[in-house]
């Protein structure tokens, strides 16, 4: 993934945070999504649009782990949320 790219929350869907969860309801899909702990913090961070490299760089001063495992792990939950529709690239 282009480390480059905005990415930012899809328009027009409502969401509510539960105990440090979100929940994101996808009305044209009937869908409702729980996010884990990490995808939770990244649409809470997608309140601006962001790139992957701007989502590294946030994420690698709140966990203790290294770019690299940061970005790995962020290009699956990008990939998976915009797969869902919640987020969208480019």
């Amino acid at each position: 993934m282009d480390g480059q790219a905005a990415i930012r929350r899809a328009d027009g869907l409502p969401f509510q945070s539960i105990d440090g969860r979100i929940l994101v309801v996808v009305p044209k899909r009937k869908e409702v999504h729980q996010l884990n702990e990490t995808a939770s913090r990244v649409w809470m961070l997608l309140e601006e649009a962001r790139t992957l490299d701007g989502l590294v760089g946030a994420l690698a001063g709140e966990y203790d782990a290294d770019p690299a495992t940061i970005r790995r792990d962020l290009e699956t939950s990008v990939d998976e949320m915009r797969r869902k529709g919640l987020i969208v690239t480019g």
